[in-house]
């Protein structure tokens, strides 16, 4: 089924054409060499991994260019190298790209926020331009600024079960945050929960978390099944643990103890057609100003 859903994402691409921009940015030594560097904050497991790896294929598909992976958690990348899993920095991604000779980089992330780890890679990326020599054109996140909240509220609705039905209650467990750009968060929920009454988003950091959306289900006449989705990239420790998991303070089990039927979905954001959609959107942007 997995497979499936990104095969189909993938059939609905066609070839990018790249020939006003090389006109534009080739050098004075007639070179132009271009790549994609998706930025995630990483993946550990099966799922995760191939999430972000249908979408580096259906990017490499319809640019025709090398599409490489960064992932921006250091401890992520220590425990993939402690089970000998090869994984690059932002950093060191760009510095590999420049050896191999790229002269223009477009770094898409895929956090969701412009929040810390946003801007942890956007230093490495001015970095990389200084001390590297090429040009580096920087993809927006899915929410940049309150104008984007409607769009990714309807791009969500894809990642709904099929099995969805009347006076169900969808949730979105965010990862959240204490930078100021945590009012992107209260946004999206704001538009989700306007757009339909029984949907919510919550976060496990910051101001809006699961006891507020808790208070607000206690109100509601008729619930019959409360879904708990990931809003993060990929399916994750968050989702499955925090999320999902035994634990009894994990949101389902939080859940359940008040008397409510609970299903966790694990899908992330990665695995969504429309969501992809944003971010190709954000990386033609970022071609645009190359």
């Amino acid at each position: 089924m997995f497979k499936y859903f990104m095969i189909h994402c993938m059939a609905e691409i066609s070839s990018y054409d790249w020939s006003n921009i090389k006109k534009r940015c080739i050098n004075e030594d007639n070179k132009f060499k271009v790549g994609i560097l998706i930025a995630a904050y990483g993946s550990s497991n099966m799922q995760s991994s191939q999430a972000i790896r249908y979408f580096q294929a259906r990017l490499e598909a319809y640019y025709g260019v090398p599409v490489r992976i960064a992932f921006t958690s250091e401890t992520l990348r220590k425990r993939l190298a402690h089970a000998k899993t090869k994984s690059d920095s932002v950093l060191k991604a760009l510095q590999k790209m420049a050896f191999e000779r790229f002269t223009h980089v477009i770094v898409q992330s895929l956090h969701l926020i412009a929040g810390v780890e946003y801007h942890e890679v956007l230093e490495d990326t001015k970095i990389a331009q200084v001390e590297f020599g090429i040009k580096v054109s920087f993809g927006l996140p899915l929410l940049q600024n309150e104008n984007d909240t409607e769009q990714v509220v309807l791009a969500l609705q894809s990642l709904v079960p099929d099995a969805y039905q009347e006076n169900d209650i969808v949730i979105w467990m965010g990862h959240g945050t204490n930078h100021e750009a945590e009012q992107l968060y209260l946004s999206l929920h704001n538009v989700l929960h306007t757009y339909n009454d029984n949907m919510y988003s919550a976060c496990m950091e910051g101001s809006l978390t699961l006891k507020e959306v808790i208070a607000e289900l206690k109100l509601k006449e008729k619930v019959h099944k409360v879904w708990l989705l990931p809003l993060l990239t990929v399916v994750g420790k968050h989702a499955l643990c925090d999320m999902a998991g035994d634990d009894e303070k994990s949101w389902k089990n939080q859940i359940k103890a008040l008397g409510f039927e609970c299903e966790p979905y694990l899908k992330g954001l990665a695995e969504s057609c429309k969501i992809q959609d944003i971010w190709i959107d954000r990386i033609n942007n970022a071609i645009n100003a190359l």
